[in-house]
């Protein structure tokens, strides 16, 4: 039984490095995949921050709410910022994903281009 043991034990060990060699690109993987997905959700977060700063500077969006109430203003304000956020995979690259997800200083910048790109298209879409 020891000897079964003492052959079956190594066997073992170079099979289970097999098995992790062959897991770890599959491991890199996903771990880039979930450093995109963290990039995303952290570029979504700050796009509606952002979008929501950039909304209320624009001449023409403080003309217009002038006459709303804040319910409307609100849920314009959200339609608007709604609308950047869904866009803004399209203007966005894996490798900025990733890089927003490690980098703040990146994420501002990514989030400053994309906003910009999109925000003046959603406003002219919420409005009609």
């Amino acid at each position: 039984m020891k000897k079964l043991l003492a052959v079956m034990a190594p066997l073992a060990i170079v099979l289970s490095a097999c098995t992790a060699t062959g897991t770890s690109s599959t491991t890199s993987t996903g771990a880039q995949t979930a450093t995109q997905q963290l990039g995303m959700a952290a570029i979504k977060i700050a796009i509606n921050a952002k979008c929501t700063t950039e909304l209320n500077t624009l001449p023409a969006w403080q003309t217009a709410t002038k006459v709303m109430t804040s319910t409307q203003k609100q849920n314009i304000q959200s339609e608007i910022c709604g609308c950047v956020s869904e866009k803004a995979p399209q203007s966005v690259t894996a490798v900025d994903l990733a890089t927003a997800a490690l980098d703040p200083n990146a994420r501002a910048a990514i989030v400053s281009n994309v906003v910009s790109k999109t925000i003046n298209a959603c406003v002219r879409e919420a409005v009609n």
